[in-house]
């Protein structure tokens, strides 16, 4: 039986039911073909692990020839030499992939000339920034993908966590019409990730009011109670004003920061080996809070616990990948909840409390 999975999405935001049905209805299900650019960093080291261990047909590419064919002959995997404007590089690539999973930073170098090259030769592109500007640039590049039957999600790291959580706290108020969100991260910074905070901070507070952003002069800090009592949290663009209005609608939002110090020095501490990804068992988990409001007043808070680090990273965007590879996507710019809903959360090591 033939099926145009993206004429049975359109319209539609996936559950996992949804998935199932589309599953059963095909005799051999669509598995495409990833390309995991920035595949030798400390977190791509990590991912092209995780999709090898997941058993994903994939390739690796970057910039540094002498890693990538190291990690080639480790994974049994081909690799791809070029830097991000080597057009005729992205072209043989991008051959016969079905979707590109960029995990090279600064993402404010890297993403523009992935996601053109993407959206040139019809390739699905997902990415693992927090960088609050990639996601606005993802979302400029909305009628372009469209018009390329391609799917633009920037964000499927933390956002894989973070926006379906927002949705599913949502879902528990009538008429949400305001969002505080806070991020209590555990574990430590890889150098990519130092170079990504420089431009996450430059990007300034951004809080959305009545449906449009603004930029802040000032903003003062909030407390949250993340489960062990009020803890002082920073303004800090994260990307829910543009990837949580995305997938919520939700007219005003602000967005909060707190770093848990590390139990011991250095960056972070997670793992991989050929059987899992392991977290630094000595590690606080990381967490995230969200608080809607409705248009009552009420309020509803719900809480997202994960792995402390890297690891989450890791295995929510492999995860993405691999439901795209199946054929599971909504072509324009996305985020991770518009088009896979709060159920992402179900395929996550992730723990949900709604407080």
């Amino acid at each position: 039986m033939n099926i145009d999975i993206r004429t049975v999405l359109d319209g539609f935001l996936p559950r996992h039911k949804i998935f199932l049905k589309i599953k059963t209805m095909i005799q051999e299900p669509v598995k495409g073909k990833l390309l995991i650019y920035g595949a030798t960093g400390y977190t791509g080291t990590m991912i092209s692990h995780e999709a090898a261990r997941r058993g994903l047909n994939f390739e690796i590419a970057g910039r540094n020839e002498e890693k990538l064919s190291a990690l080639s002959q480790q994974l049994n995997v081909p690799y791809h030499v070029f830097s991000v404007q080597d057009k005729p590089g992205w072209e043989k690539s991008l051959l016969d992939k079905t979707c590109l999973l960029n995990v090279a930073g600064p993402f404010s170098e890297t993403a523009e000339p992935a996601m053109d090259a993407c959206i040139t030769h019809q390739v699905h592109y997902v990415d693992i920034t927090a960088e609050v500007d990639v996601y606005r640039l993802a979302e400029s590049k909305d009628s372009l993908a469209i018009a390329a039957g391609v799917m633009i999600l920037a964000g499927a790291g933390l956002f894989s966590t973070y926006d379906p959580l927002i949705l599913h706290t949502a879902k528990r108020i009538k008429n949400p019409v305001a969002l505080r969100a806070a991020f209590q991260y555990s574990g430590g910074f890889t150098p990519g990730s130092i170079a990504s905070s420089a431009n996450i901070i430059n990007a300034g507070v951004l809080v959305r009011r009545n449906g449009s952003i603004e930029k802040l002069s000032q903003a003062a800090p909030a407390d949250f109670d993340f489960g062990h009592g009020l803890q002082q949290c920073f303004p800090t663009p994260l990307g829910g004003v543009v990837l949580c209005y995305k997938s919520t609608g939700i007219p005003n939002i602000e967005e909060f920061f707190q770093m848990a110090l590390p139990a011991s020095a250095g960056s972070d501490h997670s793992t991989v080996g050929d059987e899992e990804i392991s977290p630094d068992p000595m590690e606080e988990p990381s967490r995230i809070l969200a608080e809607v409001t409705g248009l009552d007043g009420s309020v509803a808070k719900s809480m997202a616990i994960m792995p402390s680090g890297y690891m989450p990273t890791v295995t929510a965007s492999v995860q993405v990948a691999s439901l795209v590879l199946d054929g599971l996507y909504k072509a324009g710019f996305q985020s991770p909840a518009s088009v896979y809903g709060e159920q992402l959360l179900e395929t996550l090591q992730v723990e949900i409390i709604d407080l």
